[in-house]
């Protein structure tokens, strides 16, 4: 990574049982976001909203490639076999939330995202 490049790391935790993170502002101007995969307490796929406002409607982000048998979009998301790994995210959003498929008991999911320019 170049010396000139800024770095900003941002969490944010989805408390035991909830299946929806607390808004996160991204500050716009980013050039890359990657978010940091811990490992689960249960299997979990991790879904991408966006929204133009922080107390907006946030909306899954849909992935640009078509899913060839059915003609639609797919829902931007990291499969629940993704553990231990960072995980580039769509740029251009400035106000996001993560969405677990499936609420993690007993226990407080933290995720970082890390951000550079």
């Amino acid at each position: 990574m170049a010396d000139n490049q800024v770095v900003k790391v941002l969490s944010v935790d989805i408390t035991s049982g909830a299946t929806l993170s607390a808004a996160l502002d991204l500050v716009q101007g980013w050039s890359e976001a990657a978010v940091a995969i811990g490992t689960f307490a249960s299997a979990t796929d991790v879904y991408f909203h966006a929204a133009t406002t922080s107390d907006g409607t946030y909306r899954r982000v849909a992935h640009p490639i078509v899913n060839t048998g059915t003609a639609e979009l797919n829902d931007w998301k990291i499969e629940s076999g993704i553990a231990a790994r960072v995980v580039p995210l769509p740029i251009g959003y400035q106000f996001v939330k993560f969405e677990l498929s499936t609420g993690q008991t007993d226990t407080t999911t933290t995720l970082d995202v890390i951000c550079k320019s």
